[in-house]
């Protein structure tokens, strides 16, 4: 028997039997049982019957085949998919509900502009008479930034819970205010308020993950207990966090695994394998989602630190001690000419330039530089645009740098010379706005 006609399970994976063959199949042991010359055309009432079979005996190979690769997470779907991860121990998660809230402004000052980053934290608040044990306020944040003036005193902002689950799916009946303990440390609006209002019912909370995303997850996941990937995989989980890196000036977490104690220089050990209780300490640089706090507040959303900091003392073995530091944020600009076609809407191409780029560059992971083909490609993607001209990449210095890993740079921003690209530190992370003073953009028609 040759390759092309094995069926089943073989080196190249699960073949299905075609349709075609299983009827051949079926006419040969027809042949043979009732001799070559029953009666098998198109008309007959035993190829009627036959036919019926051979769909349902495809169907059989098809869910066979269907069987064979719900046993591999590479290609596993669905509920199949989902017993994979509960036999490693890594649940398919809820997605963050997601809708359109109001804002308005009420008290301003004349001639100012009052700015809501991205990330600004609202909560839901209790409707009617305050209860003697309130339900636990919700937390979301948004995911653009608004400005608000007299002139333009409401807005509409896409916002997203904090917490994944169904419970952020809210309906625009509920009552929202600013986070407190948020405004007090980020904005100062002076005399003017804001009210926040559900313009749009939150929805997909009571979602899981897309296979995809979650099959990748899968894929990273650790077979060891404490190992730089396996901390890393539990870090990279927490809420709040963008990326994160594991600095070790040993070379690795566990630092028995080296080569330490195997040079020996005169009849002695270069060195000896860490004792147990003794304290060894390790690294954890850590980048946040744009505008979530690094530290918990009272009544506010979980810093950052805090719940990487629980995280890892619940993996660590003993007297492994981790410095859990911020990454410098390294906020990126850009100056160039766009030309477009004659008819196309200047400012909204350069607007979806502007989101292609954003997209893209905030897409990246620590010590990812900036890619001047990258920020070209991102804008030529936008309808009507014909050429980019005289791009420049410029970065501003990190702000707030707690580490220093190799090349972090201070002290002032920087534009880059045509063509080159931006290169960042181990310890530096590149973060993109649209409406950043940085970016300067000039739109010329063809």
């Amino acid at each position: 028997m040759t390759s092309e006609e094995r069926f089943g399970v073989t080196d190249d994976g699960f073949v299905v039997k075609g349709i075609d063959r299983i009827i051949a199949d079926q006419q040969s042991r027809a042949r043979a049982m009732f001799g070559d010359d029953v009666d098998l055309t198109s008309g007959s009432a035993l190829r009627k019957v036959m036919d019926a079979a051979a769909v349902d005996t495809h169907e059989l190979w098809r869910a066979l085949e269907s069987q064979y690769y719900a046993g591999f997470v590479t290609t596993a779907q669905g509920p199949s998919l989902d017993l994979l991860g509960k036999d490693l121990g890594l649940p398919r998660r809820e997605l963050r509900a997601h809708g359109t809230i109001g804002l308005t402004l009420s008290g301003s000052e004349p001639d100012r502009g009052y700015v809501l980053p991205e990330g600004t934290v609202v909560e839901t608040v209790p409707d009617g008479p305050a209860p003697a044990e309130p339900p636990p306020a919700l937390a979301f944040r948004t995911t653009r930034a608004v400005t608000l003036s007299a002139a333009t005193a409401t807005a509409s902002v896409e916002a997203e819970a904090v917490v994944r689950g169904p419970d952020g799916n809210i309906p625009t009946k509920s009552k929202l205010r600013l986070q407190p303990a948020w405004v007090r440390h980020n904005l100062n609006l002076g005399a003017a308020e804001v009210t926040p209002f559900v313009q749009t019912d939150f929805e997909g909370g009571d979602l899981g993950e897309p296979d995809g995303v979650y099959r990748a997850r899968l894929l990273g996941v650790p077979r060891t207990v404490w190992t730089q990937e396996a901390l890393l995989a539990q870090v990279l989980d927490v809420n709040g966090v963008r990326d994160a890196a594991i600095f070790d000036p040993l070379g690795g977490v566990e630092a028995t695994r080296r080569a330490y104690g195997t040079f020996r220089y005169g009849g002695r050990a270069f060195s000896r394998p860490r004792q147990t209780g003794s304290p060894y300490f390790f690294d954890i640089v850590v980048a946040s989602e744009p505008s979530w706090p690094w530290t918990s507040e009272k009544d506010a959303v979980p810093g950052v630190y805090d719940q990487v900091l629980k995280t890892v003392k619940q993996w660590r073995p003993v007297s492994v001690f981790p410095n859990v530091l911020a990454a410098n944020q390294v906020d990126i600009g850009m100056r160039a000419t766009l030309v477009v076609e004659a008819g196309h809407n200047e400012q909204a191409a350069k607007g979806a330039i502007l989101d292609a780029v954003r997209g893209s560059v905030n897409r990246l992971r620590l010590g990812s530089g900036v890619l001047y083909s990258d920020i070209v490609l991102s804008a030529r993607t936008a309808a009507g645009v014909v050429d980019v001209q005289n791009l420049r990449l410029r970065r501003f210095a990190p702000a707030f740098g707690q580490t220093y890993y190799r090349g972090a740079t201070y002290g002032g921003a920087q534009e880059l010379s045509a063509g080159e690209n931006l290169v960042l530190a181990p310890d530096e992370i590149a973060q993109f706005s649209v409406d950043s003073s940085m970016v300067d953009i000039q739109v010329v028609a063809r």
